[in-house]
C-alpha cells in the first residue's frame, strides 16, 4: 500500500471520529433567552424599548428598558391589547455600558396586563417599587449588559423579592429606541 494513501486514509478516519458529536442527551442545556422566570414558570419576551430620558447633554440620566411579550409595533400602536407580560427597570448612566448595574430603584414586572385606550393596566404584579414593606418589593436586583450595539442588546437580570422569591431573565435581540 502506498504510504501517502495510508496517511490520507488515517487522516480521514481521525477527522471522521473527531467530528462526530456525542449522542448524550444529559449534556448542559442551551441558555435560553428572551424570557423571565418566576416561581418555575417562564414568560416569553418579544421586544425591548429603550428610552434615554436626557438626550440634550452627557449628564447622567435615567435610561429605561421595557420588555414585552408583544412586538414593539403592537405596543406602540393604538390598539387594545391583553395578556401582556411586562418588565421595566431603569438606571442612571450617560449611555448603556457592558457592565453590571446594581443600583436599580425603579422597576416593575407584571403578567396578564392590558392596554385599553392607550392606557396600560398591569394584571398580576410580580415585582413593584411602590411599597418597601410589601412582598413584591425587591430587596436586591441587578442587570448585566454583555453587548450593546446600534441594533442589538444582550443582558440578564435578577431581582430577589422581600419574600425571597427570585425573578430572573435574559434578553438578546433588537430594540426600539424612540427619538
Amino acid at each position: 500500500m502506498n504510504p501517502n494513501l495510508f496517511r490520507i486514509l488515517a487522516l480521514a478516519l481521525c477527522m471522521a471520529f473527531a467530528s462526530c458529536s456525542s449522542d448524550d442527551t444529559n449534556s448542559v442545556p442551551d441558555e435560553t433567552n428572551n424570557e423571565f422566570i418566576f416561581n418555575g414558570t417562564s414568560y416569553n419576551l418579544v421586544s425591548a424599548i429603550i428610552v434615554d430620558e436626557n438626550t440634550a447633554n452627557n449628564d447622567p440620566s435615567e435610561i429605561s428598558i421595557s420588555l414585552f411579550n408583544k412586538t414593539s409595533t403592537e405596543i406602540t400602536g393604538n390598539n387594545d391589547l391583553s395578556d401582556i407580560s411586562y418588565v421595566y427597570f431603569d438606571f442612571e448612566d450617560t449611555t448603556i455600558q457592558n457592565t453590571t448595574y446594581s443600583q436599580i430603584e425603579d422597576y416593575d414586572i407584571s403578567i396578564n396586563g392590558n392596554v385599553v385606550n392607550s392606557e396600560f393596566t398591569p394584571g398580576t404584579v410580580l415585582l413593584s417599587d411602590d411599597d418597601p414593606q410589601s412582598d413584591v418589593y425587591a430587596q436586591s436586583g441587578s442587570v448585566t449588559v454583555t453587548n450593546f450595539t446600534e441594533f442589538n442588546i444582550v443582558f440578564t437580570f435578577t431581582f430577589t423579592r422581600n419574600d425571597g422569591q427570585v425573578i430572573s431573565g435574559s434578553y438578546d435581540g433588537n430594540y426600539f429606541m424612540p427619538n
